[in-house]
């Protein structure tokens, strides 16, 4: 898919959802194993899935603003 085509509001819907299904399932997994085996409470449990989200929301943001030093359109020089 070529960086500066423009996207049908279908595709953009589309891809948008699978961002979030893809980065979902990763996202809650690695607490929840990482939760249990450190035999944390529900309360902590769920406390660190929410900062994982929020990280995870965050580094999405990054990625798509666009600049010269990092980001998903980052010129290669």
């Amino acid at each position: 898919m070529p960086l500066n085509k423009n996207l049908g509001k279908a595709q953009i819907v589309s891809l948008g959802l699978q961002h979030v299904l893809a980065m979902y399932a990763g996202a809650i997994l690695v607490p929840l194993i990482v939760g249990r085996a450190l035999h944390l409470s529900s309360k902590e449990l769920a406390y660190l899935v929410a900062i994982d989200l929020l990280t995870c929301g965050i580094a999405t943001l990054l990625q798509a603003w666009k600049n010269k030093f990092f980001g998903i359109a980052k010129q290669n020089l």
